[in-house]
């Protein structure tokens, strides 16, 4: 809207009685569904719920001083959850890993209007629920057949866990957004590029998303509560004159406008970042190493969350896809003694930060709680949905999904503790001892990652992989010389069972993570890690040709 010239934008908040009408109308079409579908020779259902998302979305972006796109949205995405059987045995299997097609007739309803005409939604949801009907019973029918080859492996096992309803009502006011001042902003900060040799990328994009949540069951669970991210990224893009290319990523990602920086120390990280490109351009290709990598607080938490977090999901133990890497660990070893691990997405700041893997209630209506995963060294849990894991199975709230995928267990807020911590320079002090015992030419310290991805499936290699930005070689005498284009990788078991030290210098890594029940945001608050054994491999790309002719402000 305008106010005196200049453009803000307040986000749809409804009304306390336009709520309610909302999700009486969910509760109804919901119970309705319950009592009245019904195909031949097929069973009611047991259960119905409907999660609804209402997304406000802005998007701002401009390259090299110049407005590149910008975009306001809003929409309405739900999951329909229609069960087919009973709470002991019902039509999900393999963990519902794979109710997650865009293929599935119900995904082109998953869509919901955004008016408020009731009988505009009500069409939307009777189609939607429909077609998750006619999926289930052909669900179910194929189980009945699969039953006839094969033996159920988690037979004996509760296929949805019984819970009470709770109702949760949480919906603070989302902050406006100066749609005009921050036009300005991302314009002002991508004008940093021009000024900059070899830059032939610089792009600043400003997003929000401001999503309301509302989740109803059969069983009379009522959750309707509000989740703003707010996200500024640099995406930047250098050339040497060898023709060596470095990209670079910049992101902040929060809560709340404050979560972002002031323009000027954006552009100051900005010149920072194109510093550190030029040395890793003119740095040597690291091709192969295997040895002791010291791992800063980001990267790091990355490797935990690859390596380790995705193999405690509860619900990837249920797949007879998977790997199942940690099934029947509960008790066992894995990590040095003096390190633990937990998930906790009631947690809402670190050390003044805020944390976007925060939630008091997951994607199946119930409160989550603190999940206990490795203590001291020895597995104590998993992170668990209503999908039962073990004979004595309670969910932990971890059910999380993005729009019309089935919610599954996922990370929300992972932290990693240590009982001796210790300094930046005695970690160091270490790995270059442990780069003298073995004779080695040097040992690697990793600056930055910013990606990573992992292979759970038992068809395939049990690996991850970490995306490097920027590392250093780290020679006897101390001295750090930048490489480039490597990424790490290993086994699992092996890279995490092999950490020597851990630093007392923790971080968060607010980012999203993707899996099968889609992209959620995810918090990491991680120390530095010093690992006995990581392999790093080339990641070398062909040298660009140079430009044919100079660059407009060259």
């Amino acid at each position: 809207m305008r106010k005196g010239g200049a453009a803000s934008y307040s986000a749809v908040h409804m009304s306390r009685t336009r709520t309610a009408r909302l999700v009486e109308l969910l509760q109804q079409e919901a119970h309705r569904a319950k009592d009245e579908l019904k195909a031949p020779r097929q069973p009611r259902p047991y259960f119905v719920s409907y999660l609804l998302r209402d997304v406000d979305y802005h998007w701002i972006s401009a390259r090299f001083g110049t407005l590149y796109g910008q975009e306001t949205r809003r929409s309405r995405r739900c999951f329909a959850d229609v069960r087919l059987g009973s709470y002991r045995t019902d039509h999900v299997r393999e963990g519902g890993l794979g109710d997650n097609t865009n293929k599935a007739e119900s995904y082109g309803y998953s869509h919901l209007p955004i008016g408020s005409h009731a009988d505009g939604l009500r069409h939307g949801l009777w189609m939607l629920t429909e077609a998750r009907y006619r999926e289930a019973a052909e669900d179910l029918l194929e189980r009945r057949v699969e039953s006839l080859h094969y033996r159920n492996p988690n037979e004996g096992l509760s296929a949805f866990e019984r819970r009470n309803p709770v109702e949760h009502h949480h919906t603070p006011r989302f902050p406006t957004i100066d749609l005009d001042a921050w036009t300005k902003y991302v314009t002002a900060a991508s004008a940093v590029g021009k000024r900059e040799p070899g830059v032939y990328g610089c792009e600043v994009d400003f997003s929000v998303r401001h999503t309301t949540r509302y989740f109803v069951s059969t069983e009379g669970a009522v959750v309707v509560d509000r989740q703003p991210l707010w996200q500024l990224t640099a995406v930047l893009d250098l050339a040497s004159e060898d023709g060596v290319t470095v990209p670079w990523n910049i992101s902040h990602f929060g809560r709340s406008p404050r979560d972002l920086p002031p323009l000027a120390s954006l552009r100051k990280e900005m010149r920072a970042a194109f510093q550190r490109m030029r040395a890793i351009a003119a740095s040597e290709t690291l091709r192969a190493y295997s040895g002791p990598v010291l791992l800063d607080p980001i990267p790091a938490g990355l490797l935990m969350h690859e390596a380790l977090g995705h193999r405690l999901e509860g619900n990837r133990l249920l797949s007879s896809g998977e790997g199942q890497t940690f099934r029947d660990a509960l008790g066992a070893q894995l990590l040095p003694e003096m390190i633990s691990m937990y998930d906790d997405p009631t947690l809402t700041e670190h050390e003044g930060q805020s944390l976007v893997g925060h939630y008091t209630h997951d994607d199946e209506g119930l409160e989550t709680r603190r999940a206990e995963l490795v203590e001291q060294g020895v597995i104590r849990g998993y992170l668990t949905t209503r999908a039962g894991v073990a004979k004595r199975h309670r969910s932990n709230g971890h059910a999380r999904n993005e729009t019309f995928e089935r919610p599954m267990s996922r990370m929300g807020v992972t932290v990693i503790e240590a009982t001796a911590p210790i300094g930046d320079a005695e970690l160091k002090r270490q790995l270059i001892e442990e780069v003298k015992a073995r004779r080695l030419p040097f040992g690697i310290h990793v600056l930055s990652a910013d990606s990573g991805e992992t292979e759970t499936k038992s068809y395939d290699f049990q690996a991850f992989l970490g995306n490097i930005r920027a590392a250093n070689r780290v020679y006897p005498d101390g001295k750090e010389v930048p490489v480039r284009d490597v990424s790490f990788v290993g086994t699992p078991l092996n890279a995490v069972r092999g950490i020597l030290a851990v630093g007392a210098r923790r971080e968060v890594d607010n980012s999203y993570c993707g899996a099968e029940s889609g992209a959620v945001p995810v918090s990491t608050i991680s120390p530095s890690l010093l690992v006995e054994s990581l392999e790093l491999q080339s990641s070398a790309r062909q040298p660009h040709a140079p430009h044919t002719y100079s660059i407009p402000w060259a």
